[in-house]
């Protein structure tokens, strides 16, 4: 099982990185570095504050959005066909499902599914125990 922690530690950093960074812009008035005979607006920079915050939070929302939606999306299925298709030219062409199962980074439910999808497209035929590319 995936945990949040890293998503949640990654959206925290882009957000505090965020507001500090707003914080530094309107401290310097967003000149750059350096200004030798002007005094920073520290007034202007803690008036910001909210707005420095909410800009955090809206990037840090983006990025735990972000990172979540790769983690929480299904298997492609043509990744999968394709795991097939190289396991099956590794072994010459043919394979066995409990070959597919246990050598094969795909899950015995999945390589099943995998299996009966491409028997059913004609791109495999069934011999047996042993399915060939066609």
């Amino acid at each position: 099982m995936k945990t949040a922690a890293p998503r949640l530690i990654a959206s925290l950093v882009a957000g505090l990185a965020t507001a500090l960074i707003l914080y530094g812009v309107f401290l310097s008035d967003g000149r750059p570095f350096p200004y030798h005979n002007r005094v920073p607006d520290a007034e202007l920079a803690f008036k910001m504050i909210p707005l420095e915050l909410l800009i955090g939070l809206l990037i840090g929302w983006l990025v735990y959005g972000l990172f979540g939606r790769r983690q929480a999306a299904a298997p492609r299925r043509d990744i999968q066909e394709r795991m097939v298709y190289r396991f099956a030219h590794r072994r010459g062409g043919a394979f066995t499902l409990p070959e597919l199962e246990t050598q094969s980074p795909l899950s015995a439910e999945q390589a099943r599914q995998v299996v009966e999808k491409l028997l059913e497209a004609g791109r495999l035929s069934r011999e047996g125990e042993t399915y060939r590319l066609s």
